[in-house]
């Protein structure tokens, strides 16, 4: 299996990704094939075992398609159109694990053979698994398609190795849109949206649930397979997740860019350089990530405003207070009491 890249550490997409999308807006009767021209690709190439395409390239073909389709619920018909299969060895390996934890645990890990966009964490939270999915790009006006995408897919794959609807919590950090009314994937779940991060919960035993076909002859030889992909990558996972990591670890203590920068082993302007050449900036990094833990403290724990704050990394809780009202509208106290009623 050949994996093509331009750039050693440029995020990617497996160009089948791609194509499966031109081929939905194919069968609704608009063509993308000029389209595809204008950029120097075609479905044949697209379709090439193991070829990958860098995001920068990719972008903007996304970009022109989406008004293309002039479907808004593109991304929940390309999720249902991408099963198992058709995501090379790392879904045969899925397919023949044993359990849900050991599938997820393998998600995690290769994911970046097939698309590096993503940074997929699995955490225990009380009686939850949390399955937790930020950018590693910005995604921009695409999130809607690919996080659509993204979380019915997984919905898919999850009922094709267990057999079953998924019946747990989804919560999505954007808003409701006229489409997802109708999203039969999610139709035993819980749906939230516009919450502080995208994450898919259950109760913790449910790591336990056993996969329909387990196959460890399958599982060895995919796995021989994906950690030969893995090395020919030679993908750390992106530098937007090392600064997302960087910045949990130290958010109480030091968020400087010049300190998470040193952390990278990288100056200061490097770090603000790359991040600008990947269409985001440390600034919204971090507002991202105070905003997300803001809300999970505010909701979650009894901690006053004071110690959020502190917890946040800000020195004068007056800075926090105005930060969330910048973010929500409301301060901390009355988002909590409003999120409490």
């Amino acid at each position: 299996m050949t994996t093509r890249r331009t750039t050693g550490n440029s995020q990617t997409l497996a160009g089948h990704y791609l194509a499966s999308l031109c081929q939905l807006i194919n069968e609704d009767g608009r063509v993308t094939d000029g389209l595809l021209k204008r950029h120097g690709l075609s479905l044949s190439t697209l379709e090439q075992p193991g070829f990958q395409l860098p995001w920068s390239r990719a972008f903007p073909v996304f970009q022109e398609l989406l008004p293309l389709a002039q479907d808004p619920s593109i991304g929940l018909r390309l999720g249902r159109q991408l099963n198992l299969r058709s995501h090379g060895f790392l879904g045969y390996a899925i397919l023949s694990s044993r359990n849900i934890g050991e599938a997820v645990d393998l998600l995690i890990r290769y994911l970046r053979t097939r698309v590096s966009l993503f940074e997929i964490r699995l955490f225990r939270e009380h009686n939850h698994a949390v399955i937790q999915i930020d950018e590693g790009v910005a995604l921009g006006p695409l999130q809607f398609l690919l996080m659509d995408t993204l979380i019915t897919l997984m919905m898919v794959c999850g009922r094709q190795v267990t057999g079953l609807l998924f019946a747990g919590e989804i919560r999505l950090a954007y808003p409701r849109q006229t489409h997802h009314q109708h999203w039969p994937e999610t139709s035993a779940a819980t749906v939230v949206f516009d919450a502080a991060f995208n994450q898919i919960r259950f109760p913790r035993q449910g790591l336990n649930l056993p996969i329909t076909s387990p196959d460890p002859q399958l599982l060895e030889m995919a796995l021989q397979q994906c950690e030969q992909e893995l090395s020919r990558l030679h993908d750390t996972g992106g530098l937007i997740a090392a600064v997302r990591q960087q910045a949990r670890e130290h958010m109480a203590t030091d968020l400087s860019v010049e300190f998470i920068a040193q952390k990278l082993g990288m100056s200061s302007r490097t770090l603000r350089r790359r991040l600008t050449e990947l269409g985001t900036s440390y600034q919204m990094i971090i507002e991202q990530l105070r905003r997300g833990r803001a809300v999970e403290l505010l909701r979650q724990t009894s901690m006053s405003v004071e110690q959020i704050a502190s917890e946040l990394g800000y020195d004068d809780p007056s800075n926090f207070g105005r930060a969330f009202r910048r973010w929500t509208g409301l301060s901390p106290s009355a988002y909590r009491q409003q999120a409490d009623g």
